[in-house]
């Protein structure tokens, strides 16, 4: 628990936390910044075990916030990274540490005069120490070659400056060119000789200088083998340097050994035909044509692996490339094949292992499918980490998809993703058998194995899903009770939980609220449903209203004005919403987002069943006004036919999204779910269903659900002055009702003028229907024609001036 204090300490809290070293010596101070600065970036990004982040993820409050936040540290390839989680971890194993940080958490006031002095501090001195360590450069990291230089297959450069006293001076053509072949066979081979010195260019690759006494002939005919040292070298420096990194770079690297493994033969061939005195400079020249060609194609290949830092995937479409390039070249293409199907043997081996069982086994992480294990759905619970895994346990890494692979990427990784849920479940399942699969130069090739796989994986899941754990039922029970249809269990709750919703939220116990809810479903024809234990109660920290201009808001100038909603002025049943519970893997088609959006049509629906009932109850206060004299009962006529309208309106209105959205929607839902071939088919459809759902029940639209929000609470405050009336004036109780009326016809003329409006944008709007249900009788219609006849237009008094 400890760890969490640090992990979402905010800046102000840190300054607060740090405000204790004040006090503290410039000598210490120096000391601890020359100590940071020493340290700092010496840690490299991958270096701190999965179980690490797991515990310290688990150990935050929000995982999925802190996992957002180390991964986008991670591509952006922090080097300080690693170390600051190792900081992190100590403090979570330093007991003493970690309560000493809570104690300062609790002090969270940042109002300390130090902080601007300490400060000030400690940057006058991370300045210094910054310009000290720049004046230091760090000595670079010794490689194995560094100290024990002649292990390598390269040149090496002699550090000792001996003189080179050239022995060619006046010696003969025929002798010259005995000589330099030897040399010339050693140099082919990474060695340097007396009249070819190997130069090391600023570029990192070598280049040779002849012996200026050379006869010219001979360095022409020199100068063209050359080239093939050259390449050579390159060669054999990427393949010993630091820059093979994972699986498919080490299997490249151990291919091109073969080959150069073929050529030190071909030179020590070469060599025994020199000891016999059958070898001179042409021969050799003309031996060395295949070899030179080919060499030239390796050091092209490894400068534009090196030139890219392409390991994994990016190294095998590199190779792919240079294949399909190189047709028409038998030799060069009989080699880029050789190279890239012994390439890809690590990365087909682990495509298998995530085709036919769901696994991945990839250290080096070479695959095109990340496997996030900081995530893991046992440790890490919850309804919205289900969807975190679901959704961010397995992603794609682009840049490493080879690009005979770029087509089925999404269809490998979705069936990788639903045969791991397979496995999460622990469902029996007749595996089929691991299939080896190899490099194939035509992308088409590939697509039956992987359709096959597709197949049984989505079939087995969905299988899984809608059969074994009751995707449908659960789906029927969401409708049950947060799209309404259980008619007597929503009235049964509301005559239970009226009295509770109506106190503000502060006031309000969950604990109250669950134990009606319980004897609602028990004493309701929802006793029957087998899901009807995974509803619970959820108190929302805002209403309706504020979580639609919240989202709507999300990347909008206006997002930061809707972080914060002061609860004290909600009530119990602005916050109130239902929450259900399910298990894996029905959480992936009810997750976080759905039962967000669930929520909110819930909302809806049930402050509009709360506005009928409040108008009904001033139906029932109103049968008292019959036993009034004839004169007195006439002056409550105009609040009768208010109280009516806004029954009718509210009944219109329900009828509506219950009957002409949430019905149809439903039943093509369930339509469709029958036709779902795969898990993301039947979630988007589900997710398809909810968006329809929220657009025709007017929630989408800021403007109609201001109108819609306004013509309830103009009901709420009717109904509250009806059921509170005491002895009043006549002539004051009709002008309040009047009042009502004017602002209940207001809003009215509003919404459907707004309707309208969005109607002419577009003719299928289906809620053009709550304008025909409203406006039946064309009663709204004609007196807002009226309305707009008696007033005075603006060009009509422009002309009568």
């Amino acid at each position: 628990e400890e760890i969490v204090i640090l992990v979402d300490m905010n800046e102000g809290e840190v300054l607060a936390t740090v405000s204790a070293l004040a006090n503290t010596s410039q000598h210490k101070v120096e000391e601890y910044a020359r100590a940071v600065l020493k340290t700092a970036g010496s840690a490299p990004p991958n270096d701190l075990p999965i179980s690490a982040l797991q515990e310290l993820a688990n150990k935050s409050e929000k995982p999925s916030h802190f996992l957002m936040k180390y991964k986008g540290c991670e591509s952006s390839q922090i080097p300080e990274l690693s170390g600051m989680l190792n900081v992190l971890k100590g403090i979570l194993d330093e007991p003493g540490l970690a309560k000493a940080i809570e104690a300062k958490k609790v002090e969270s006031e940042y109002k300390s005069p130090d902080i601007k002095t300490l400060r000030e501090k400690l940057l006058k001195n991370a300045e210094k120490m910054n310009l000290e360590s720049q004046a230091k450069a760090k000595p670079k990291k010794k490689a194995i070659f560094d100290e024990r230089k002649y292990l390598t297959n390269n040149f090496v450069i002699e550090t000792e400056n001996k003189e080179n006293i050239s022995n060619l001076r006046g010696v003969p053509v025929s002798s010259q060119e005995s000589c330099l072949v030897e040399e010339l066979l050693y140099s082919l081979v990474g060695n340097a000789t007396s009249h070819i010195h190997p130069v090391k260019a600023p570029a990192g690759h070598f280049t040779f200088k002849l012996d200026p006494n050379i006869d010219t002939s001979l360095k022409s005919l020199i100068s063209r083998i050359l080239p093939l040292c050259e390449n050579y070298s390159k060669v054999i420096g990427w393949c010993e340097g630091e820059e093979v990194v994972g699986m498919t770079n080490e299997a490249l690297v151990y291919s091109i050994g073969l080959l150069l493994h073929d050529y030190r033969v071909l030179v020590c061939q070469l060599e025994g035909e020199w000891r016999r005195g059958e070898l001179s400079l042409h021969t050799l020249w003309f031996r060395l044509q295949n070899s030179i060609h080919s060499m030239d194609l390796l050091a092209s290949l490894v400068h534009t692996i090196s030139s890219k830092k392409a390991t994994g995937g990016t190294t095998l479409s590199i190779l792919h490339e240079k294949y399909m390039n190189s047709s028409g070249n038998m030799r060069a293409e009989k080699i880029m094949h050789f190279l890239v199907e012994l390439t890809s043997k690590p990365f087909f081996e682990t495509l298998s292992g995530w085709l036919y069982r769901g696994i991945i086994l990839d250290p080096s992480k070479d695959f095109f499918v990340g496997d996030n294990q900081i995530l893991d759905k046992d440790r890490i619970h919850g309804l919205e980490h289900n969807d975190d895994f679901w959704e961010k346990r397995y992603c794609l890494r682009v840049e490493k998809i080879p690009t005979f692979l770029q087509k089925y990427s999404d269809m490998i990784l979705r069936t990788g993703k639903y045969l791991n849920v397979i496995q999460q479940c622990e469902k029996n399942v007749n595996w089929p058998s691991i299939q080896t699969i190899q490099y194939l130069p035509n992308p088409e090739q590939y697509q039956e194995t992987i359709d096959k796989a597709y197949s049984f994986a989505s079939a087995t899941l969905l299988e899984l899903l809608v059969r074994d754990r009751d995707l449908l039922g659960h789906l029927t029970s969401m409708k049950r009770y947060f799209l309404m249809e259980q008619g007597d269990f929503v009235v049964q709750f509301l005559d239970l939980c009226g009295h509770e919703l109506s106190q503000p939220v502060d006031h309000v116990e969950p604990a109250r609220l669950e134990s009606l809810l319980e004897l609602a479903l028990r004493t309701s024809s929802a006793n029957s449903d087998s899901n009807k234990d995974n509803l619970k109660i959820a108190l929302l920290p805002y209403d309706l209203n504020f979580q639609m201009r919240k989202i709507l808001s999300i990347y909008t100038m206006d997002e930061q004005e809707y972080q914060i909603f002061d609860t004290s002025l909600l009530s119990g049943l602005d916050a109130f919403a239902f929450n259900y519970q399910v298990d894996w893997p029905v959480s992936l088609v009810l997750n976080h987002n759905a039962l967000a959006r669930y929520q909110m049509l819930f909302r809806h629906f049930f402050f509009c069943k709360h506005v009928e009932r409040l108008i009904c109850d001033v139906w029932i206060t109103n049968k008292q006004t019959k036993f009034l004299p004839g004169d007195q009962f006439k002056v409550y006529h105009p609040s009768f036919g208010l109280r009516q309208k806004m029954l009718t309106l509210i009944q219109n209105l329900s009828y509506y999204m219950m009957v002409e959205v949430v019905e149809p929607a439903w039943h093509v839902l369930v339509a469709n779910l029958q036709t779902c071939s795969t898990v993301d088919d039947v979630i988007n459809k589900h997710n398809e269903f909810l968006d329809n759902c929220l657009h025709d029940c007017l929630l989408s639209s800021q403007q109609l659900l201001d109108s819609v929000k306004k013509l309830l609470g103009v009901c709420c405050e009717f109904s509250e002055y009806m059921q509170n009336l005491q002895h009043t004036n006549a002539a004051d109780f009709s002008e309040d009702i009047a009042r009502f009326d004017l602002q209940f016809n207001a809003v009215v003329f509003s919404l459907l003028d707004r309707i309208a409006k969005l109607g002419r944008d577009n003719y299928n709007e289906k809620v053009l229907n709550v304008f025909n249900r409203i406006d039946f009788n064309g009663f709204y219609t004609r007196s807002l024609d009226q309305i707009k006849a008696a007033t005075p237009q603006p060009q009509d008094s422009e002309s009568e001036k």
